[in-house]
């Protein structure tokens, strides 16, 4: 599971909050943070890593592009229930050598997962939201950056609830799902034939089911630039297409992350309420 995000995890875990109907707020908001997460090499790994690293805090309200709590997005279409725009995740690097199943292959390199994702609003209030998410992205790896390697696809259904309380605290979940092409399983889970040992077989991977997984977070505005989060995923891989590689470990797997951010900067150029509104803080 990409904890969308891993290359923007960093970003997915910057926070904010919801503001009133009356109120403006600036069009780009700019800070720091620093963010602490745990979580394993590659789904189904038996090793984790925990990082404790700064990110950037970027908001920006934009007529088209926004970003925020979901990372970036470009609003393609949009028309009463329905809209359509470009969503980005991504996964941290995993160095081989460091990974007892992988020893001895290729690192698993930062990677983007982008493309886009049609949206069902089943409720759609300033205090609360419930939307299915249509998913499908490409597997964009970083093998010889900055060029990027096309690695297959994923189509990943969401439903998701966000729930505001008052202006300060913020709680949101997820279920999710994951089907994937061969390529895709294959960038993780694949054993090339010059990789073979003999605890280690020749593997290809096929198209087919992934994953299942829920998440949850809290936020919170400690005051007009502090912000702090929380957030735990969980996923299962029970009859994952891959679950017969000799890279697959484990049938499960967490995320557990917090971060606290400043704003440093703002905007003098305010938005209103119709601009905030479909900014996930």
């Amino acid at each position: 599971m990409s904890l969308v995000l891993r290359i923007l995890v960093l970003l997915a875990l910057s926070t904010g909050v919801y503001a009133s109907d009356e109120q403006r707020l600036p069009k780009w908001e700019l800070g720091v943070g620093l963010s602490a997460f745990s979580l394993p090499d590659y789904p189904s790994a038996d090793q984790d890593q925990t990082y404790v690293l700064p990110f950037p805090y970027i908001i920006y309200r934009g007529e088209r592009l926004k970003a925020g709590r979901d990372g970036l997005r470009g609003l393609l279409f949009e028309s009463g229930r329905w809209d359509l725009d470009i969503s980005a995740g991504g996964s941290l690097p995993v160095n081989s050598e460091d990974n007892r199943a992988r020893e001895g292959m290729d690192d698993l390199n930062v990677s983007l997962e982008l493309g886009p994702s049609l949206r069902f609003k089943f409720i759609d209030t300033p205090e609360q939201k419930i939307q299915l998410r249509l998913n499908l992205r490409a597997l964009l790896a970083a093998d010889d950056f900055p060029s990027l390697d096309y690695e297959g696809w994923l189509f990943n259904p969401e439903l998701r609830w966000r729930q505001h309380y008052g202006e300060r605290y913020v709680l949101g979940s997820s279920l999710q799902l994951r089907y994937g092409s061969r390529d895709y399983h294959n960038y993780f889970y694949g054993v090339a034939p010059r990789f073979v040992t003999a605890s280690r077989p020749s593997y290809q991977a096929e198209r087919g089911y992934n994953s299942a997984g829920v998440s949850a977070y809290a936020a919170a505005k400690l005051d007009r630039n502090w912000r702090i989060t929380a957030s735990v995923s969980y996923y299962d891989l029970h009859d994952a297409a891959f679950n017969d590689s000799p890279l697959f470990r484990k049938n499960s797997g967490a995320y557990i992350g917090f971060s606290i951010s400043r704003i440093l900067w703002r905007s003098k150029t305010t938005v209103g309420p119709a601009r905030i509104d479909d900014v996930a803080l």
